[in-house]
């Protein structure tokens, strides 16, 4: 096998052999009737994912420099947490007619995976200055693939590919991260060329006009149709380039209460269709008011599935035990670093787990011990099961720690520092401006403070007056000064 890899990266020569890829049809409904319902993951040999890992290991070192924060997929040192902390931040306010017109555009790419022109890969790779040898390696592992499709147990033809990245191999998701790039350099060009596109509300400083990770693309600018114009000829315009049509059917513009005049006239052009909020991106509900436990009915759904399954088997205590542990105090962890989840949504899943716990059913008989002691740790006497609610805010102030930090790799934290704390700190700063969810993360300062100390640098990022580098908090809210005093003229 070491052979096999290294004669590869000597050679630029890949065999055929190497190359062979199983397509399995997964299914993305639940009673799938057309082609389009199956999702075709390839399932590659591991010789020939031990060379595109290595390729991979490559990419990963120069992505952070060549794709823009407003991508945060497969780049190495970003979140998908930016994109739904920077959405309900832009969505704030859209259910308010006093605020200024503006949308957000939902895009869905057709197959998007599945519709990347070859050609168009390569000259990207090239435009990026990627090494000659390095584009051979790539070219050989992308275009020299063979399929056979598995079918109810049995395998079926065998042929050439003509474009696309395959889903299952671990060099497509960077590669196609790459070729999304030239779309966002391509819109921002094109936004620099027209005298009339206008950015949605607090955009415009920071330049932002989407959110990408991977193929979810969200789109932002001032509702009115000449900056539709734009948008809608660029995306023409790239699907022409690179194979990556929009579905229209799947994709949806969401407009603030305050557009009226060109609503229609904006949905005539661009050809999607209205959507409303709160709207599903990435999994999890954006929305301009409170989260509500409607909305987060898809992750009980998805705990009451789990449990579904193994009611019906014959688990000892420990065994499920280790199941909340291992598998249902983390289902909510994805969610649980976005917002704050309603208390009512906890304490259902809780409820859930309890039930579980002690019955190994939905059972309504009564719990042998109370939930707070089977959260505490072992060495408390507890259980070692973690509170769904500590872990909720211990995630939400790892947010605060990234904004405290400030490294400059974080799209929201740029746009958080810009446009909500301006001139003062996530100490000082009084909360009565942003979404729900900002205002949640910082009822939650008096708990990040404990943990923060402040030790002795350059000063270059602190500030003596608003920092809370004394235990009783900042001095400014200590000793407040009032400028208009003579004692300060």
């Amino acid at each position: 096998m070491f052979q096999a890899v290294g004669e590869f990266f000597r050679t630029g020569k890949m065999l055929k052999q190497i190359n062979t890829t199983l397509i399995s049809l997964i299914p993305k409904v639940s009673l799938p009737r057309y082609v389009s319902d199956f999702r075709p993951i390839a399932c590659c040999n591991v010789l020939y994912k031990s060379i595109t890992k290595i390729i991979v290991k490559r990419l990963q070192q120069v992505l952070p420099l060549l794709i823009d924060y407003s991508q945060n997929a497969f780049v190495p040192g970003r979140s998908i947490t930016d994109n739904i902390l920077l959405a309900q931040e832009l969505m704030a306010g859209y259910n308010q007619k006093r605020l200024p017109s503006r949308c957000m555009i939902k895009v869905d790419i057709q197959k998007a995976y599945d519709s990347v022109e070859w050609d168009f890969l390569f000259e990207v790779l090239k435009l990026f200055n990627f090494p000659h040898q390095f584009i051979v390696l790539i070219d050989q592992c992308v275009s020299t693939a063979s399929f056979s499709v598995s079918l109810n147990g049995s395998i079926h033809g065998f042929f050439k590919g003509g474009r696309g990245l395959r889903q299952g191999d671990p060099m497509s998701p960077y590669l196609f991260v790459l070729v999304m790039e030239i779309w966002t350099l391509l819109l921002r060009f094109r936004i620099k060329e027209a005298a009339d596109f206008q950015y949605h509300w607090k955009c415009k400083d920071i330049g932002l006009f989407n959110l990408c990770f991977a193929d979810d693309v969200l789109l932002f600018c001032k509702a009115h149709l000449p900056s539709i114009i734009v948008i809608a000829d660029t995306l023409n315009e790239f699907a022409a380039l690179s194979g990556l049509k929009v579905n229209p059917a799947k994709s949806q513009i969401i407009f603030s209460r305050a557009v009226q005049q060109e609503r229609q006239q904006i949905l005539d052009y661009l050809g999607f269709q209205e959507g409303s909020l709160p709207v599903k991106y990435l999994g999890i509900p954006l929305t301009s008011s409170r989260l509500t436990i409607a909305d987060c009915r898809p992750l009980i759904d998805k705990v009451d599935a789990r449990l579904a399954g193994w009611n019906n088997q014959t688990l000892s205590y420990a065994g499920r035990l280790q199941l909340i542990k291992s598998v249902l105090t983390t289902l909510h962890t994805y969610w649980a670093s976005a917002f704050i989840l309603p208390k009512g949504v906890l304490k259902t899943l809780e409820k859930k787990m309890r039930q579980f716990l002690w019955h190994g059913s939905a059972g309504r008989r009564n719990a042998k011990v109370a939930w707070a002691w089977i959260s505490k740790p072992k060495e408390e006497g507890g259980l070692g099961i973690r509170s769904l609610t500590t872990t909720n805010q211990a995630l939400m102030l790892k947010q605060l720690w990234r904004i405290l930090q400030n490294d400059g790799t974080s799209i929201w934290v740029d746009w958080i520092q810009r446009y909500r704390l301006r001139n003062s700190t996530i100490w000082t700063f009084n909360g009565a401006l942003g979404s729900w969810g900002w205002k949640k993360m910082l009822k939650l300062r008096h708990l990040f403070q404990r943990g923060v100390i402040y030790k002795i640098g350059d000063g270059s990022s602190f500030s003596l007056w608003q920092d809370a580098w004394d235990e009783r908090g900042p001095l400014c809210l200590i000793f407040p000064r009032d400028l208009r005093s003579p004692a300060y003229h």
